[in-house]
């Protein structure tokens, strides 16, 4: 009987630390402890990366990669037709404009007679080759309006096609300087005259020039949208990691909360008049 009690005791010892090794285990593998830091630069790269290490199941694990793929394809879509309209106002422009016809003008500008501003010396700037400041200047600036086919064929051409001089109008200035402010019609047969009866000399006019600033603010305002998206793709990488920040911690707390909770032990009992070890598990709620 001695002996019996003795194996039992030595049973029962080596059951706990087992126990307890076997509980340390468990508890280690099932609830290991997570970095902060690594979940929120994983998120911060690939939105819902460090929501999945802290916790696959969270719905934000799979929230952020959503809403990631939604700005992203919103991003390219406008990039590209930004692109596209680019190429499209470039290439109307490659068509209609023609820098020898806005030298013409210039020259005739800056040598008229009516004109005593020596502004126009050095006003003008267009670049020779097409640069991107070129494609912005023809459209931003009335100055370099005279390269606009319609504008030259409209006031500089007359009725039977030949080149002419242009019937500036001036406006005097404070400082007695005379400013161009506008054309007279010399080609009132022109094709590209809005109407029969335009006689508007004080609108600095051409279609092409205007459908042209169109088209630019049609592309930049693909360009604005693609940017937007692309303050939402940083706004999203910012909200992913501070969601994984949060989904870390709570793990841990629930970590701590399971670990000072749950007790696995073995204890004696008795069964049949005969001392027998037990594994007991506990739980606090």
């Amino acid at each position: 009987m001695k002996k019996f009690l003795m194996i039992t005791l030595i049973l029962v010892i080596c059951s706990i630390a087992f126990a307890q090794e076997l509980s340390n285990d468990i508890i280690q593998v099932n609830y290991e402890k997570k970095s902060l830091a690594k979940a929120m630069i994983l998120s911060s790269l690939f939105p819902g990366a460090g929501q999945f290490y802290a916790n696959k199941r969270s719905i934000t694990t799979y929230i952020f990669p959503i809403i990631e793929i939604g700005l992203l394809t919103g991003y390219f879509i406008n990039y590209n037709n930004g692109l596209d309209k680019e190429d499209d106002y470039q290439v109307f422009a490659n068509a209609h404009y023609n820098r020898e016809h806005q030298y013409y003008a210039e020259d005739d500008l800056i040598n008229d007679p009516a004109n005593n501003s020596n502004f126009y010396n050095d006003h003008f700037r267009l670049d020779e080759t097409n640069t991107q400041h070129f494609y912005e200047d023809i459209g931003k600036y009335n100055k370099y309006v005279f390269g606009w086919d319609d504008w030259f064929d409209i006031f500089a051409i007359n009725g039977e096609g030949n080149t002419v001089s242009p019937e500036w109008l001036w406006e005097e200035t404070a400082e007695g300087k005379n400013l161009w402010i506008g054309n007279n019609v010399t080609n009132p047969s022109s094709t590209y005259l809005p109407n029969s009866n335009y006689s508007d000399p004080y609108t600095i006019y051409s279609g092409f020039r205007a459908d042209y600033i169109e088209m630019r603010q049609d592309a930049e305002s693909s360009y604005d949208k693609a940017e937007l998206f692309s303050f939402g793709i940083v706004a999203n990488h910012i909200l992913a990691a501070i969601d994984a920040v949060r989904l870390t911690k709570k793990y841990n707390l629930e970590y701590l909360s399971n670990t000072s909770q749950l007790e696995i032990k073995i204890a004696p009992i008795f069964v049949n008049n005969n001392i027998s070890p037990a594994l007991m598990i506990s739980k606090r709620f």
